[in-house]
């Protein structure tokens, strides 16, 4: 009996990843869902609530896995644009993939600390998708400047944290970080009442 329900919760986790590893190709090639453009200027992007959501009820190990589904997304993206300046250093894995991978590990690992405290789970998975939408910010725009060169003084280090500052606190900054806290928690609960809430202390290890 304990290997079949083992088998089972080995199962749905898994068809769950797939199913949000889909969701993440869907969104990343149907305009206005997994990026929205304003002007070709202004783009916020929503995938990264699939990743917190997958790392946070699945653990770290398939958020990495399904960071990576993102990355890998977004340097097909990039080549398929290639011809816009501004997507080509998202053509580097360094840029696009590693930071995306680490979104989920961070994710992830953050959500079975807290989920293991009495601070309610809301809260608990409301921090840990804060914590992945900064982590994306950070290492996206680092690795966009040191890969592409423009990290070669003092300066320059002043400006990539100038940068991030003004990245979190623009209104695309700031909807993606409120749309992570909000959604995160929301997709949580529903998940954790479909299918039961996962073992938390042994699957974030």
């Amino acid at each position: 009996m304990d290997f079949e329900m083992t088998r089972n919760k080995k199962l749905y986790r898994f068809v769950l990843a797939a199913i949000l590893s889909a969701l993440i190709v869907v969104m990343t090639v149907v305009p206005f869902t997994g990026y929205i453009s304003y002007g070709g200027i202004i783009e916020i992007t929503t995938l990264h609530i699939v990743v917190i959501i997958g790392s946070v009820f699945l653990g770290w190990k398939y958020g990495a896995f399904l960071g990576g589904v993102w990355g890998l997304s977004c340097v097909i993206r990039a080549l398929v644009y290639s011809g816009i300046p501004a997507y080509v250093p998202f053509i580097n894995p360094m840029v696009s993939l590693v930071p995306r991978v680490i979104v989920g590990i961070v994710a992830g690992l953050a959500a079975g600390g807290l989920l293991r405290t009495k601070m309610k789970p809301v809260f608990s998975v409301a921090i840990a998708a804060a914590a992945g939408t900064l982590t994306n910010t950070l290492l996206v725009l680092s690795m966009y400047y040191l890969f592409g060169g423009m990290i070669d003084s003092i300066s320059a280090v002043f400006e990539l944290f100038k940068t991030i500052v003004m990245t979190v606190i623009s209104l695309n900054g700031g909807i993606e970080l409120a749309a992570a806290v909000i959604i995160a928690p929301a997709a949580y609960t529903a998940l954790a009442k479909a299918f039961g809430t996962r073992e938390r202390k042994s699957e974030n290890r």
